[in-house]
């Protein structure tokens, strides 16, 4: 680092957060961030003066020292001398944060931050051994083209991939994209499907930005054409829709395995995610901007469709069919929550676990698709609610040394993740 002191970075971030940045200030930090990615992802994670102190903080201790028992004796010292705590603004459930939770999560080389907050007191975290380390996910996809050949998109270079019916269809930026020819030709599908430990970026004939989340999918036509836009989706999938009311865009999610149903987000132009995962306790669409239409219709003849228009913040939650323990059926409901969290749903798509508020069941799944294992739990769930986020991209070691042990273990067979009592 070509600063002179840790004091003068942290000057540096505060004018930054303040908007009193000089010219020369400005360059100074543009050269600490080109340094490195970590940098990179540790700016980007600041919005809070005193989050940003104990970030910077941590983050130098573990340049000097990269030491991990120095600063995990640290951790242990601070807890049981019971540290004042400074709130952090984005993590508002928890019940405690320190400087010494920060300095333990950045030594384990993680650009963000993670905590648990349940009724047991924070404490020390665990070193997970794990015999052969899991990478993170990354960019790649299958391309299936409508004559039921497939295309592998992982290492493929820039360049056009194969013609579609007179469409073109193209990667470029790890992007694929489609370029209609001179004569609009009648359109044929095509599927894209991300397998676990994959996310891909698609751009669609109407310019429509489409990006893909693990074990996902989307089916399309290769032009669009008569009075609608129709695509059907699996998994999570994030939309920059193109705005044309004559032709509006929808989008179709079957039904889950065993359950009838299917539902439907109705657009004109906007930016949305659907999460769509089979195996989540329900399907939610998060508007960002713009407005939809979230439809549903149960398979049953006598059930009612249920219906409703999401503003911005907005967030349709419609559950699934469920059983109570007494054998009772509940049948699947729609309902809006009007100040939904919209940056955790979204935060998959800037590289980022988000679990704020989340049970570890939740957190698990999240980890099954992004690295690709199982996760099986040995006896009963442990009720543990996490909060914070951190980085994606971390291998499985990396992420499991920022948990928290409150009576919670991890074993690691091949790429099975067993959780103990």
């Amino acid at each position: 680092m070509h600063m002179t002191t840790i004091n003068n970075l942290i000057d540096l971030l505060t004018k930054h957060l303040q908007g009193n940045l000089s010219d020369a200030e400005q360059e100074q930090l543009n050269q600490w961030l080109s340094q490195s990615e970590q940098n990179r992802r540790l700016f980007a994670s600041i919005d809070d003066e005193e989050q940003m102190r104990q970030l910077i903080l941590s983050y130098h201790q573990e340049e000097v020292e990269n030491n991990e028992a120095i600063i995990l004796s640290k951790v242990r010292k601070g807890i049981s001398e019971g540290m004042p705590v400074a709130p952090v603004r984005r993590i508002s459930s928890l019940q405690r944060w320190g400087w010494v939770a920060a300095l333990a999560l950045l030594l384990a080389g993680i650009g963000g931050y993670l905590l648990l907050n349940s009724k047991k007191d924070i404490v020390p975290v665990v070193k997970v051994e794990t015999p052969a380390d899991i990478p993170p996910g990354k960019d790649g996809a299958i391309l299936t083209l409508a004559d039921g050949r497939q295309v592998v998109l992982d290492s493929l270079g820039n360049g056009v991939i194969t013609t579609q019916n007179g469409t073109q269809v193209v990667l470029k930026n790890k992007a694929l994209a489609y370029t209609m020819g001179a004569r609009p030709a009648a359109p044929v599908y095509n599927t894209l499907t991300t397998p676990k430990g994959r996310q891909f970026q698609l751009i669609l004939p109407d310019g429509t930005k489409v990006w893909l989340n693990a074990a996902s999918s989307l089916r399309y036509p290769t032009v669009f054409s008569g009075s609608e836009r129709l695509v059907v989706v699996t998994g999570e999938v994030y939309f920059e829709v193109v705005r044309n009311t004559k032709m509006p865009f929808k989008i179709t999610i079957p039904p889950r395995p065993g359950a009838p149903g299917e539902a439907e987000v109705e657009v004109l132009g906007t930016r949305f995610n659907v999460n769509a995962y089979a195996n989540e306790t329900a399907i939610t669409t998060t508007l960002i901007e713009g407005k939809v239409k979230f439809n549903y219709q149960p398979a049953t003849g006598s059930a009612k469709k249920q219906s409703a228009i999401l503003k911005p913040g907005a967030q349709a939650v419609l559950t699934h069919d469920s059983r109570l323990p007494n054998g009772t059926l509940v049948k699947a409901e729609l309902t809006i929550r009007d100040n939904a969290d919209v940056d955790k749903a979204v935060a998959w798509k800037s590289g980022f676990f988000n679990f704020e508020d989340a049970s570890l069941e939740e957190v698990m799944r999240q980890l099954e698709r992004w690295y690709d294992i199982e996760v099986v739990y040995e006896k009963a769930i442990p009720d543990i609610r996490f909060g914070g986020k951190m980085s994606n991209d971390v291998s499985l070691s990396g992420l499991l040394k920022s948990l928290q042990e409150m009576e919670v273990h991890f074993r690691i067979e091949g790429r099975k993740l067993i959780v103990l009592p």
